[in-house]
């Protein structure tokens, strides 16, 4: 399955963005994914602590990587996941 990233270490997804296994980045690396922590953000009880994974990896506010995947999958879901993408050789 195609997921709608680039390859990073370390990438935050919505729940409707990735799948457990195998998965294809747009740039075309191969990987499997291993799950690093889940969050339920309905309601955005845990806006400051995912603004703070956002910041930390990215340099960027957890508003901006929401509303990147808002434009690659139209909605996301209150589930977010850390993902670190391990390449497959």
């Amino acid at each position: 399955m195609k997921i709608r990233a680039k390859f990073a270490e370390k990438l935050l997804v919505p729940a409707n963005g990735i799948v457990f296994g195998e998965v294809e980045t747009t740039d075309g690396i191969m990987c499997r994914t291993e799950f690093q922590t889940t969050w339920n953000n309905a309601d955005g009880f845990f806006d400051d602590e995912l603004e703070g994974v956002c910041q930390r990896e990215y340099g960027c506010s957890f508003r901006a990587i929401k509303s990147i995947w808002i434009g690659r999958i139209g909605y996301v879901s209150d589930y977010w996941h850390l993902v670190k993408l391990i390449k497959i050789l």
